[in-house]
Order: structure tokens, then C-alpha cells, then sequence
């Protein structure tokens, strides 16, 4: 009961709906666990959590400033007012999932965002000229080409959409955000992708009639 007046008398609906979406993540948790103990530096709260990646913990930091935690005078995240009733509440929930299991799916995503860097970089442009040289040697014409790289655009950008649409939706699921360059990555590998597909069963085609 004295949770709900101190909450009542602080926050507004909006920022009531915004803590409670902010628990249901449970590297949240961990860091109002690990802040609980004693102000920690960026540096000791990746190290405490086993946090892969310097850039998920930037997102979830700045997602939880000034609402759940803030800074003391030395540059050290602590707990506010806030924070403190949530550490309360989130002490008495048994965890059904290990922070650790959160790394793992924390490092295959690290992986996937290095897979689409690498197809943004290097196959994107080697599958264009091998279009390109396919259709300099007649194997495929002009307008297969230009429907080729079109359909593929279209594929690609409603794929894409759909995918981040579904990562915005489960937040609790999906760990970190992706940003401008892995949209653009992700969008480049399903181009790249479908195009491939369309040069070999072109070529397929091509040799088998």
C-alpha cells in the first residue's frame, strides 16, 4: 500500500506505463539488482552483468535515465527514489529466465548484425556485377535485369519492415535496437539474397533449354 501512495503521488500514468515496460526486460532487472548493491561505474556494470556488447547496455541505460537511475556526483549510476520502489517489487519476483540466457541471445544477435554488415559490404556488390556480366554476355537481358533488381526491392523493403515491425512490438524479446545501419544492412542482405536466387534459377533456366 505505501508503494502504491509514493507512486500515486510521483508519476503520472504515462510514466507508469513506462517502468512497467521497462521490468519486463530482465537485463533491466539485473541492473536495479546490480545498482542495489553499491553505485557502479558503465565499465563495472558491464563486467558485473557479462554484457557482450558495450551498446546493448547503452541502450538500456539511457532507456531507464532519470526514471529508475541517474548519476551521483562521481559519474556513478545509482538507484532513485523510483528505482528503489522497483528494486522492492522486482526482489519478490522469482526469475524464470537467467541473465545469462539474455547473453546468449545477446551474442547471436551481435552475430547476425556482423552476417548482414558482411553481405552489405562484400555480396551486395559482387551479386550487382554478376548480373551486370550476365547480361553483357546475353544471358540475360535487359529487362530481366531491371525486373530482377525491382522485384527484389520490393521483396526486400516489405520483409524488412515486417521483421522490425515485429522486433518493435516485442521489446521483452528482442534484446538492443537496430538502428539506421542494420536496417539498411538487413534490407541489403534480403536484396542480395533474392537477387541470387533469380541469377541461378535464370541461369538454370538459361542451360537447360
Amino acid at each position: 500500500m505505501v508503494i502504491l501512495i509514493v507512486i500515486n503521488k510521483y508519476l503520472s500514468e504515462k510514466e507508469l506505463s513506462q517502468i512497467f515496460n521497462l521490468l519486463k526486460h530482465p537485463m533491466r532487472r539485473g541492473i536495479l539488482k546490480q545498482l542495489s548493491k553499491s553505485p557502479q561505474t558503465y565499465s563495472q556494470i558491464l563486467k558485473n552483468l557479462n554484457i557482450p556488447e558495450s551498446s546493448l547496455l547503452n541502450y538500456h541505460l539511457r532507456e531507464m535515465n532519470d526514471l529508475l537511475i541517474k548519476k551521483d556526483v562521481d559519474g556513478k549510476y545509482i538507484l532513485n527514489e523510483i528505482g528503489e520502489i522497483c528494486l522492492q517489487l522486482i526482489l519478490r519476483v522469482k526469475e524464470k529466465e537467467d541473465i545469462h540466457s539474455f547473453n546468449k541471445l545477446q551474442i547471436a544477435i551481435a552475430n547476425l548484425k556482423s552476417t548482414i554488415f558482411l553481405f552489405q559490404i562484400i555480396f551486395l556488390p559482387l551479386v550487382v556485377f554478376l548480373a551486370l556480366e550476365l547480361y553483357l554476355l546475353n544471358i540475360i537481358d535487359f529487362g530481366s535485369i531491371l525486373g530482377m533488381f525491382t522485384y527484389s526491392a520490393i521483396f526486400s523493403i516489405g520483409i524488412s519492415t515486417g521483421v522490425f515491425k515485429v522486433r518493435k512490438e516485442s521489446e521483452s524479446i528482442w534484446v538492443g535496437k537496430f538502428g539506421k545501419k542494420e536496417k539498411f544492412g538487413t534490407f541489403s542482405m534480403l536484396f542480395t539474397i533474392c537477387i541470387l536466387t533469380q541469377i541461378i534459377v535464370s541461369l538454370l533456366f538459361y542451360y537447360f533449354n
